[in-house]
């Protein structure tokens, strides 16, 4: 097997090249020469989502390479967690994350670009999907003591029930607890301050950007 450098760069390429075969091919490569999955989803799927972050945030790519390269860290972090947990290491956590589409929006996309996004800078993303009630927020951040619980939507017609979740947050005594960021094409900052979130991410690497904020680390 290559220098295990060359080997975190070239995993981190399949990423950026949006090559999914290619990288599963290599993660087997990684685990069967006995390479720590926890450092190969850090050095190599983590540096190659980051690097799509970034040259999307400076206009290099644009949103089907940063779905692309989103699909292939799902598929690759899906692999390497099964075997991290198997070995008994854990990553260090930057924060919970719970997150999901807002009720009666069934779009999936920009938000999965964005729980991919987050994972690859060290953060546990609970991934609610789509449609999701406005009450699964809600138990879900008190069952998995989230610090953060993110909504997307891609709707106008769904918007309201961004702040409907902010508010069940409220009656169910955790909204000190946990922070709010929204997302999606009709949300605005003006909005995100309207219904009480505590941040609105522009688009994925600006989500990240924020969370860091928000959460402090």
């Amino acid at each position: 097997m290559a220098e295990r450098s060359d080997y975190f760069d070239r995993v981190a390429q399949t990423v950026v090249e949006c090559d999914k075969d290619a990288c599963l091919r290599l993660l087997k490569e990684g685990i069967d020469n006995m390479v720590d999955p926890l450092e190969i989803l850090e050095k190599g799927l983590g540096k190659g989502i980051r690097q799509i972050g970034d040259d999307f945030g400076t206009q290099k790519v644009f949103l089907p390479e940063l779905i692309g390269a989103a699909d292939v860290m799902k598929a690759g972090v899906a692999v390497l967690d099964e075997r991290i947990k198997a070995s008994g290491k854990a990553r260090e956590s930057q924060g919970k994350i719970v997150m999901g589409t807002v009720k009666g929006d069934i779009h999936d996309i920009g938000k999965s670009v964005v729980a991919s996004m987050l994972q690859a800078n060290g953060y546990d993303v609970v991934d609610l999907g789509i449609d999701v009630e406005d009450e699964e927020f809600v138990k879900a951040a008190q069952e998995h003591k989230a610090d953060c619980v993110g909504m997307s939507t891609l709707l106008t017609l769904t918007i309201d029930n961004m702040g409907v979740v902010i508010q069940k947050l409220t009656d169910a005594g955790i909204r000190d607890q946990v922070k709010v960021i929204v997302g999606g094409a009709p949300v605005t900052q003006e909005f995100a301050d309207e219904i009480g979130a505590d941040a609105f991410g522009y688009d994925a690497s600006d989500a990240v950007k924020k969370m860091k904020t928000l959460l402090g680390k």
